[in-house]
């Protein structure tokens, strides 16, 4: 099987180019993937059947053109996942809307939705043992009180954690997108893919094994 992963970001190019080895084997043997990053999640355009603005390159935006292109060139050993982070979206909604583009689609088109909840960094906060090995100074007891996949500034509740210093308003935008670069460098080598308590990760690696099973 090959998999067409569009994600928003350097920050999950990164993060799944440990994952999904760890998730499908060894590259090429048998299954391949490429992964295809964004500048941002951005938003559905009003008219989703318009030619997308080329200077906008957000997920989002990019997706409706993206997804008819993809189900122009029908591949029975092709599956196209697009990884989301939910942000504070509503589940039900935000996975209407998106279903609502296969419409738009030729043929009887199909591609899969997957969401971080709230945003990739719940993956990371799902398994404490990559955490402790990331940074064994790691303050474990700030996320005493933290529900898995909960919505609640998950990236700021790993940055109490890990460097708070990132927190203050001096160093917020830039560094908190360099920090972020870093636990997607970071984190996922020392993850182990079948023991993370977070559901929309585990959701995930169910997506992409669920193709392999056939």
């Amino acid at each position: 099987m090959h998999f067409e992963i569009l994600v928003e970001g350097q920050a999950e190019l990164t993060a799944l180019s440990i994952l999904v080895p760890k998730i499908l084997g060894e590259y090429d043997n048998p299954h391949t993937w490429k992964i295809h990053k964004h500048r941002g999640i951005g938003r559905i355009p009003d008219d989703p059947m318009q030619t997308p603005n080329p200077k906008d390159t957000t997920l989002l935006h990019q997706l409706p053109a993206k997804l008819r292109a993809y189900s122009k060139a029908p591949n029975t050993n092709r599956a196209i996942i697009v990884l989301l982070d939910l942000d504070d979206k509503d589940i039900n909604v935000f996975s209407q809307e998106l279903r609502s583009l296969l419409a738009l689609c030729d043929g009887d088109f199909e591609a899969n939705f997957a969401f971080a909840i709230e945003e990739l960094e719940a993956w990371y906060l799902g398994d404490r043992s990559a955490l402790i090995s990331f940074n064994p100074d790691i303050r474990l007891n700030t996320l005493k009180d933290y529900v898995q996949d909960s919505i609640c500034g998950t990236w700021e509740m790993l940055a109490r954690a890990d460097d708070p210093t990132v927190l203050s308003q001096k160093k917020r935008g830039r560094h908190s997108l360099d920090k972020k670069k870093e636990w997607s460098k970071k984190i996922p080598p020392h993850m182990d893919v079948d023991s993370n308590q977070s559901p929309s990760f585990n959701k995930f690696v169910n997506c992409l094994r669920e193709h392999t099973a056939a």
